[in-house]
């Protein structure tokens, strides 16, 4: 496994968190966006333990994606330093109680290369998500 600095462009890693959000996350796939990981991947969301490994990661993901009908994320900045990807959104769920929520969030990915395909070897998610368990 090598780390991305070199190829690992804006465009290049815009396109991977377009898919990454468009066809996994924002479709509740917990195994898809487990898959965006190299093996022995970390995850850490929030104030939560991080989690280590691709089942440990689309396990709580799974999870997580049952507290929500739907979430979208809409994209507000990609910043790309190297092989670390910074992404900006509004992230905007709706419960099960039909209440409709958005939340800033940031996300800090550490990209890494396995066998050409470029893998998060470490993921941060910083989101407050009160306004999603809020009582209605």
């Amino acid at each position: 496994m090598q780390t991305l600095e070199r190829g690992w462009t804006l465009d290049a890693a815009t396109a991977w968190a377009r898919d990454l959000y468009d066809n996994g996350v924002d479709q509740r796939d917990a195994a898809r966006f487990a898959a965006a990981f190299t093996d022995d991947g970390w995850l850490r969301f929030g104030n939560n333990e991080p989690l280590v490994g691709r089942a440990n990661i689309e396990a709580a993901i799974a999870g997580f994606f049952m507290a929500m009908q739907s979430l979208r994320h809409t994209p507000a900045r990609t910043t790309v330093a190297g092989n670390l990807l910074f992404l900006e959104a509004t992230v905007t769920y709706l419960r099960h109680d039909g209440k409709e929520v958005s939340v800033y969030a940031m996300t800090v990915f550490e990209m890494a290369e396995m066998q050409g395909t470029p893998r998060a070897s470490r993921c941060n998610i910083y989101v407050d998500l009160a306004p999603l368990f809020a009582p209605s």
